[in-house]
């Protein structure tokens, strides 16, 4: 009884519950259910909006809750107040109804209340980098005013930004309401120092043509950051990162990358012959040494789409006239000479040039076009088809082959084996013939760099053995021919004529053994070829070389 007294008599001198109160009482809910478990939860703030520490008191009774919340089974009206713990100041008083259960309460009267949010509570001490305000009132934007709390000064606009590393603290305000605060924290920028960039070249000597360049690259911490970088040779900027020039000499590189500055790399441009050149297969002029087979649609298996077999056949004959002239005698039953078979037919009664087109006419079928010379090769070699029995529509041996396996293994290391099939590289390395095509070779390049590619292509064939080239004319199908030489710009590097055999540039019987000479050029990625035979235009889609004996001492 003592104590209580003691209580009342302290709690009659506080200031009256209407006296002009600077401390806030707000609860979440006004009305609960009376069923001992709903509660309503009280929040007590200063005029500043902050959070104070108080107790909080029936209003007829000054009985303190227990905590800062307030639940009850019996219906009624509570009213409470609040006392600050330190300040002894008292708050606003506030009623809480408790309904009976099952009672449809009557909708208690909502405050309106500012809300200030932000996009980003961290943002770079840079003066760039930004915090966006935005203010509600119930759910609906409207234009308050934005306040820094350190000064009470108030932002021009929603946006915030700064170069002081720190906290910062904001609050709105909007007609009569202010907000919470909210904080925004500046952080040191942290720069890192750049890495250095490195220049590489693909090659270091070029021809002063105007044409052979080379590939520039800038690498930093890894990464190809070309496309960033500005390259300079002998002071003078690089269009693009490939160089070429037409003046002989030596040229310093470098690129640049703001203020970065990468190695430099020294590239020696050499001097070129002018004029040109006409080069053919070894043994070979424009007279002699050549052969050509003519199809004729001869015999029970057909021989129209024996194209391959007509090039594969004079390939190989030259490869053995070679072979023979380095003092070497033929294996037994290797196949060579002018052919002997006659065939007879409409329009027809001759026998093939060469021996060695009776054996792809009778022991293969007569399937596919252009590009099967390879695999004719290997199989009359070796008895292999080097991957080529993976389509299902082309021409198949009826036999094993092998013609020359007795002493192949004695050849190979004689003839130049470093190809790799273009379309099956994981499964055909180190060969003698394959296929290169215009698809991943020089049909990725256009103009003279792909003309380029294609004529060091032939080159490298030419000095190495012989080739057959697949040309399609028009749209038609793909054809085989066999290339005996070409015409070469010194300077340029670029083929400009070459001389093949075409076992259909002929129609009618009898037909003669012919050197055709097409003109080479370049139409955006597609070498052309232009002239007067029955396939006066076509393009070239793959070339076919054939190692010739004794290539990999050359």
């Amino acid at each position: 009884m003592v104590a209580l007294l003691g209580i009342v008599a302290c709690e009659n001198n506080q200031p009256p519950v209407d006296a002009p109160q600077t401390l806030k009482l707000t609860a979440d809910k006004l009305t609960i259910v009376a069923d001992g478990e709903q509660m309503a939860t009280f929040t007590v703030t200063d005029a500043n909006n902050n959070e104070v520490a108080a107790r909080i008191l029936f209003t007829d009774t000054k009985e303190a809750l227990e905590g800062n919340t307030f639940k009850t089974k019996y219906a009624g009206e509570y009213t409470f107040i609040a006392e600050a713990i330190y300040s002894k100041e008292i708050s606003n008083a506030i009623s809480i109804v408790a309904t009976e259960p099952g009672e449809t309460p009557t909708p208690e009267p909502t405050e309106r209340e500012l809300v200030l949010n932000v996009d980003k509570t961290t943002i770079d001490a840079d003066g760039v980098q930004t915090a966006t305000f935005s203010t509600t009132v119930d759910g609906e934007e409207v234009e308050a005013t934005i306040y820094n709390a350190k000064d009470n000064s108030a932002l021009s606009g929603k946006a915030f930004s700064t170069t002081e590393v720190g906290v910062y603290t904001f609050y709105a305000k909007y007609e009569e309401l202010t907000s919470k605060e909210v904080k925004v924290t500046a952080k040191m920028v942290i720069v890192e120092e750049e890495k250095p960039i490195t220049l590489e070249a693909s090659v270091t000597t070029i021809k002063a043509n105007g044409i052979e360049s080379a590939t520039l690259t800038v690498v930093q911490d890894g990464g190809n950051v070309t496309s960033k970088c500005t390259i300079y040779a002998n002071g003078s900027i690089v269009n693009g990162n490939k160089f070429a020039t037409t003046t002989a000499g030596d040229y310093v590189i470098y690129a640049t990358k703001g203020d970065l500055k990468s190695n430099e790399i020294t590239i020696t441009a050499t001097a070129v012959e002018t004029g040109l050149d006409i080069c053919f297969v070894d043994g070979v002029t424009l007279t002699s040494g050549w052969y050509d087979v003519n199809k004729m649609a001869a015999g029970d298996n057909g021989d129209t789409m024996m194209c391959w077999a007509a090039a594969a056949s004079n390939m190989i004959q030259w490869w053995q006239d070679r072979y023979v002239a380095y003092g070497f005698s033929l294996p037994q039953g290797a196949v060579t000479g002018a052919g002997t078979k006659l065939h007879t037919g409409t329009g027809f009664n001759r026998s093939y040039e060469l021996a060695l087109m009776d054996v792809f006419h009778s022991q293969w079928t007569n399937l596919t076009s252009g590009s099967q010379a390879d695999f004719a090769i290997s199989w009359y070699f070796e008895g292999t088809l080097n991957g080529g029995e993976y389509a299902s529509n082309q021409a198949k041996p009826t036999t094993a082959g092998g013609y020359f396996s007795s002493v192949w293994s004695s050849i190979y290391p004689e003839l130049y084996h470093d190809y790799e099939d273009g379309a099956l590289p994981w499964l055909c390395y180190d060969l003698y013939t394959t296929c290169f095509n215009n698809y991943t070779l020089w049909g990725q390049k256009s103009g003279n760099e792909c003309l380029l590619d294609f004529s060091n292509y032939i080159v490298t064939a030419i000095n190495r053995g012989i080739a057959s080239l697949t040309i399609q004319p028009g749209s038609a199908a793909l054809h085989a021919i066999t290339l005996w030489g070409y015409e070469i710009d010194k300077a340029t590097g670029l083929i400009s004529r070459v001389w093949v055999t075409d076992s259909d540039d002929q129609i009618t019987e009898p037909k003669q053994t012919l050197l055709n000479e097409y003109k080479v050029s370049v139409a955006g990625n597609k070498i052309k070829l232009n002239g007067t035979t029955r396939y006066g235009e076509c393009t070239v889609i793959d070339v076919i070389p054939l190692s010739g004996y004794g290539s990999a001492n050359k």
